[in-house]
């Protein structure tokens, strides 16, 4: 499953030994004019004329040019004869190295433009920007004698679990003076009581295990008010809203109020996020930073905590792939090296996908925000700091 911690697990495989394969392609079949397997075969075609280039650039020996050339056979043979497509998958991403004995592939509900990476490091920005466009939450539908709770994961939907429990329902009849009626309903209350916590103690198994960062109910309001008050306080803290819907509403139905839901949820969160940075980038004794330049010193002393990117930013800068120093144009050595270890200081059009990378490989949390003016007034990048 495609989550952060995936990411950086991708992200620490970095070796200086052979270089790894990252490949996105666009499988949508629905795209116009889109045939994947000649667009893999042109950008095959466009790295292999490059590849002469590179070996002298970065210096690479035999064995290292020919995990790179094993690799591109293998996507070709693979993409070719190995890979079966389903309707449901737009986005395909590879990751390989022969040198290494490496694969891992992801497929995905959404298409990703295509693009194939060689580098020491494997090429997760779109991966990271796609987590954060597609947070996971889980929907939890309840009723007075069942249960439904659906995972929603980059646009993925499982249904987790499915409960229906023997519930006495309330029934109006006569008696000496209503004391039959009474025992009836205090039964039927006892009975919707115990199913709730039933309820309630399998969501929070499902939500403390997995990656759903939020939590939707649904059902009839006065149903989702009594359960509501039998979870726990961190389950409520993850609740981002309610939608009100009947217990037999049809998915779709479900899904798009849902939906809904999430999205004015991230914008709230990005609004909240980035308003922490400017306080404590502001504040006296704060953990904020903002700045290519301020960020990438903080990212490589270890500092940060949250890395913060607004979607679509890129700046030149360059990577000493010795001592993996990752800088600005202006805080090279003389020559164009390293200044710290006196290397070849390779320039690189973007440094913000090596500084996602290295941020993953620390274990950062790192958000890719949509286009909002105080970020991009604080230069399109910041951090939220350790200490």
């Amino acid at each position: 499953m495609l989550t952060q911690k995936a990411i950086e697990r991708l992200s620490k495989l970095g070796s200086k030994d052979f270089f790894i394969t990252s490949l996105y392609l666009n499988v949508d079949r629905n795209a116009k004019n889109n045939d994947y397997k000649i667009v893999l075969k042109d950008l095959l075609k466009e790295k292999r004329q490059r590849l002469e280039s590179v070996k002298v650039e970065r210096k690479l020996t035999r064995e290292q040019t020919q995990s790179i050339e094993n690799d591109f056979t293998k996507l070709e043979q693979f993409i070719n004869s190995g890979y079966i497509h389903k309707d449901n998958h737009k986005g395909l991403v590879i990751f390989c190295s022969a040198g290494n004995n490496f694969w891992e592939m992801f497929e995905l509900p959404q298409p990703v433009a295509d693009y194939l990476n060689v580098d020491i490091d494997p090429y997760v920005r779109p991966l990271s920007e796609l987590v954060c466009d597609h947070r996971s939450y889980a929907i939890l539908l309840v009723d007075s004698a069942k249960a439904k709770m659906f995972g929603v994961h980059l646009g993925f939907v499982k249904e987790q679990f499915h409960i229906q429990n023997n519930v006495q329902p309330k029934i109006k009849y006569g008696g000496i003076d209503g004391m039959d009626e009474r025992k009836v309903d205090r039964a039927h209350d006892e009975m919707v009581a115990k199913h709730f916590k039933h309820v309630a103690s399998e969501a929070e198994k499902l939500l403390a295990a997995g990656d759903m960062v939020w939590l939707i109910m649904g059902g009839r309001q006065n149903m989702i008010n009594q359960f509501e008050s039998l979870l726990s306080g961190p389950t409520r803290k993850k609740i981002i809203g309610h939608i009100v819907v009947e217990p037999e509403a049809p998915l779709t139905d479900v899904l798009y109020k849902a939906e809904e839901v999430a999205k004015q949820a991230e914008k709230k969160y990005e609004t909240e996020l980035i308003e922490k940075l400017r306080a404590e980038a502001h504040g006296t004794g704060g953990k904020g930073i903002f700045g290519l330049q301020p960020t990438l010193q903080s990212l490589r002393r270890g500092g940060v905590n949250t890395l913060v990117i607004a979607k679509g930013y890129t700046a030149p800068g360059f990577v000493c792939h010795k001592c993996f120093f990752i800088g600005v144009p202006e805080e090279k050595g003389a020559k164009n090296t390293c200044p710290i270890c006196s290397g070849d200081a390779h320039d690189v059009h973007d440094v913000i996908d090596e500084a996602i990378t290295f941020a993953f490989m620390q274990g950062c949390r790192v958000e890719n925000t949509a286009e909002n003016s105080r970020l991009k007034i604080m230069g399109n990048i910041g951090a939220i700091l350790r200490y």
